[in-house]
């Protein structure tokens, strides 16, 4: 049977696969003394006789046609081309491989900005032309194939300029779909994207957020709910969660501030409402605070701050009628200080308060008045100076000048109209000195050297000085009250001067 596919089959050899007992104790001999050996060997001497002898014999020499060689006529080499025609292919030929280098090195950066992913068909379009052109350049049309060249180098530079446009395509359809909440082909946008820049931070993230995007568009079908249903607070926290996965989801950003701007809106709304409530109500604290919550939520507001105006104007009469009230009963009581103080703060707010001015006027003379009687009360032995006397006089008189003095007023005038007797009503006082001593009395005059003497002084301060040759002066500062003296003042020298 032949076979189908031109060889003949394999047939099965008719050989023993088992030898005999005796091939057996054969091979337990070495070689060299087998007798097939020397068979073998026999056979091999005489197969190289017949060769060398007989071969030789058997063999005819062809019969060689005899070859007659002509001599040729010398030829010249012939000029096939010009050596102007030879330069002009020799230039095409290196523009052709300059333009073909530029070609291989935009190719090399096709190819790694992944070229085929974004458009094979004009990337091959143009590797088929290159190949068109290869085809030029090995028939040595030259010029034909930087034609070519050039025309491959202009479409890679085109899609070479297309770069940053692809990359913003992609960019922005990754967007889109993360917009529309298509996880799967947002992804393959962004991982387009950073197939052609593997360095784009943008794409990376938006990979990233495309992991989230599912639990995302979850979160925003919740929070949408619930603001339809005026669950404001609960869906600003889903929003807010939302944007915890995705911090750049547009939807869920806008989401965040709607619910923010209605939550303010309402709190601002409810803040109004109660100020003018509080108004109504005559409640002006009240009524400044909520105004005042208002205005934080909306800085300069007209509304809230008319009616903050409103409450702290109502707020400030009432106050003002109130403390014009306390300023009063603290004339009353002669406690003019704290009237005075009373007063300054209404006219420190509102200076058109006509009470509060007369008010600090009135209590501040009658401060001023009490503070000068009691000082010279307080330091009557000043009244032995004629000007501190005049001044008493005078404290006195407009005392005695007020219609309806109160208690402590009269008081006062009592107090100092004896005092001002008591300054000038002279009283005996006694110094002593040892006769060897001149005394001065500063404010009297020179008293000379005595045992004692007794003079007759005005209560005030005075001062006696002593002197004597060999001895340190003295110097005596005593005080002279409408009651006198208790002791003696003694004035004498008696430390000499070593």
């Amino acid at each position: 049977m032949e076979s189908n596919n031109g060889f003949d089959p394999i047939k099965p050899a008719d050989i023993t696969l088992t030898q005999p007992a005796n091939a057996v104790r054969e091979k337990t001999l070495p070689w060299q003394q087998q007798p097939m050996t020397y068979i073998a060997l026999v056979i091999s001497i005489l197969l190289a006789l017949a060769i060398i002898f007989i071969l030789p014999l058997l063999i005819k020499p062809a019969e060689t046609p005899t070859v007659i060689i002509k001599p040729q006529e010398a030829q010249l080499p012939s000029l096939k081309e010009s050596p102007f025609k030879d330069a002009q292919l020799s230039k095409a030929r290196r523009a052709a491989q300059d333009t073909l280098s530029q070609i291989l090195e935009k190719q090399n950066f096709l190819e790694k900005k992944n070229i085929r992913l974004w458009d094979e068909q004009a990337f091959q379009s143009a590797l088929d032309q290159a190949a068109d052109g290869d085809s030029l350049y090995r028939q040595r049309e030259f010029l034909e194939a930087q034609t070519a060249y050039q025309e491959v180098l202009s479409q890679f530079t085109a899609l070479e300029k297309r770069i940053p446009d692809e990359l913003s395509k992609a960019l922005v359809n990754g967007q889109i779909a993360i917009t529309e909440g298509d996880a799967s082909v947002a992804l393959q946008h962004y991982e387009l994207a950073l197939a052609i820049d593997p360095g784009n931070s943008e794409a990376k993230t938006g990979i990233d957020r495309t992991a989230t995007l599912d639990q995302v568009v979850i979160l925003l079908s919740q929070a949408n709910v619930a603001l339809e249903q005026q669950q404001l607070e609960q869906s600003q926290t889903i929003f807010q969660e939302a944007l915890r996965l995705d911090p750049q989801h547009p939807m869920v950003i806008n989401g965040v501030e709607i619910t923010t701007r209605l939550i303010k809106e309402r709190d601002f709304n409810n803040a109004m409402s109660r100020g003018y409530s509080s108004l109504d109500s005559l409640q002006f604290n009240t009524a400044s605070k909520a105004f005042n919550e208002a205005l934080k939520l909306h800085p300069g507001h007209k509304g809230a701050r008319s009616g903050l105006n409103q409450a702290n104007n109502a707020a400030a009469q009432r106050t003002t009628q109130s403390q014009l009230a306390q300023g009063s009963a603290l004339e009353s009581k002669e406690q003019w200080h704290k009237a005075k103080d009373i007063y300054t703060r209404i006219l420190g707010r509102d200076s058109s308060v006509i009470d509060a001015k007369m008010g600090q006027i009135r209590s501040s003379a009658r401060a001023e008045l009490s503070d000068g009687i009691q000082t010279i009360i307080s330091k009557p032995l000043r009244l032995a100076s004629t000007g501190v006397y005049q001044h008493g006089l005078q404290l006195l008189a407009d005392a005695q000048g007020i219609r309806s003095p109160g208690p402590q007023l009269k008081a006062q005038i009592s107090q100092l109209d004896q005092l001002l007797k008591n300054a000038l009503i002279p009283v005996t006082v006694e110094l002593r000195s040892d006769n060897d001593t001149d005394v001065t009395l500063f404010k009297v005059g020179e008293l000379g050297q005595f045992d004692q003497k007794s003079l007759s002084l005005t209560p005030g301060n005075y001062v006696a000085q002593g002197s004597r040759p060999g001895y340190r002066d003295v110097r005596i500062e005593f005080q002279v009250t409408s009651k006198g003296l208790p002791n003696p003042v003694i004035v004498a020298c008696k430390e000499p001067v070593s």
